[in-house]
């Protein structure tokens, strides 16, 4: 069966150029940016020599195989946006339009709209092209993207669960807001992270990567019982807060540049029917 790359460095020879949209504190694409600066591997180059024709054996330097080119929010509000100072810091451009101004423009109270979500992902879009962007990598955006971008670009979502896990149905066990904590409260023994492209479905696409297990450990003389009772609700909200902050750092920040390194070096392909395979490998990537 054929398969496709996500990305083809042959293509495009040059980093992969990837737009981080966001909506907050940015944290996830600080890392991505991080890493991207911090990338450093050590290859090797043949060449001849021009007049002896002698074989030579030259170590060179390896940088990122991926490149952030621009940074883009629905917030105007730069107080609750970060969006600013790390566009600054980093010397990235950046692009921000206020969805819920262009809502309101519109006469919608609310962001219910899919159909005004995609006039506002086609002026997104306009950015994306603008900047010759390869990939796109949600970092904290608080916006569903419709098809819009995801059709156009690789999108690609961080999310702190294990959506390898299924319910009874079938179905993806842990997706929405409170992951962490509805796996804590079933009794699960570990967290992950997972990346995956985004698609119609919220925390619903392709599976690609997912982060080594983080341990659930609860307080001393703390019962996974005891927190089932309505009077520690707010004991179990804060040991969700508490293993989220770990798992961002020890699964989101390590496994959104993976899968963004893996993407750019062309490793990640799917085939016809939509399944994933990372560097040969049927998806997702366990690290």
């Amino acid at each position: 069966m054929t398969r496709k790359k996500l990305f083809d460095p042959k293509v495009r020879k040059g980093p992969m150029r990837v737009a981080g949209f966001m909506s907050g504190s940015g944290t996830n694409i600080i890392k991505i940016i991080e890493n991207q600066i911090n990338y450093r591997k050590e290859g090797a180059k043949v060449t001849k020599h021009p007049i002896s024709g002698e074989t030579i054996l030259k170590k060179i330097l390896i940088t990122s195989p991926y490149k952030v080119v621009l940074l883009f929010s629905d917030r105007t509000d730069f107080k609750k946006c970060r969006i600013s100072e790390i566009s600054k810091k980093y010397n990235i451009p950046f692009e921000a339009n206020d969805i819920r101004e262009f809502y309101r423009k519109r006469g919608y109270k609310d962001r219910r709209n899919m159909e005004v979500r995609k006039e506002y992902d086609q002026t997104t879009l306009g950015y994306l092209e603008k900047y010759e962007i390869d990939c796109v990598a949600l970092c904290g955006y608080m916006s569903i993207v419709t098809n819009v971008i995801y059709d156009n670009f690789p999108t690609i979502n961080v999310h702190p669960a294990d959506l390898s896990i299924l319910n009874d149905k079938g179905r993806r066990k842990y997706i929405g807001e409170h992951t962490v904590r509805d796996a804590i409260y079933a009794g699960e023994k570990h967290v992950r992270s997972s990346t995956h492209l985004a698609t119609a479905e919220v925390d619903g696409g392709p599976l690609l990567v997912l982060s080594a297990p983080l341990t659930v450990n609860l307080p001393p003389n703390v019962t996974l019982e005891s927190l089932k009772k309505e009077e520690n609700i707010e004991l179990l909200n804060k040991i969700a807060d508490s293993h989220q902050d770990k798992l961002k750092e020890l699964g989101d920040w390590v496994i959104f540049p993976k899968t963004l390194e893996l993407m750019a070096k062309g490793l990640i392909e799917k085939d016809e029917k939509g399944k994933i395979y990372i560097n040969n490998s049927p998806a997702p990537l366990r690290l």
